[in-house]
């Protein structure tokens, strides 16, 4: 959150880390939102009970 109180995520950039920050960049809430097709996560973030619902 900036000091106006926007959000912004840390996004891994998985194309190229030899940037700013090192392979993560930072974009806005309203960016996230328009632009995101797919979020993944590690299957160990997932909680117990949403992750038996993906269970064969």
């Amino acid at each position: 959150v900036d000091q106006k109180g926007n959000k912004y995520y840390k996004v891994q950039n998985s194309w190229d880390t030899n940037q700013l920050y090192g392979g993560f960049i930072y974009v806005s809430e309203p960016y996230l939102l328009a632009k995101t097709m797919d979020i993944m996560v590690h299957k160990d973030a997932v909680p117990a009970e949403i992750a038996r619902k993906f269970k064969n």
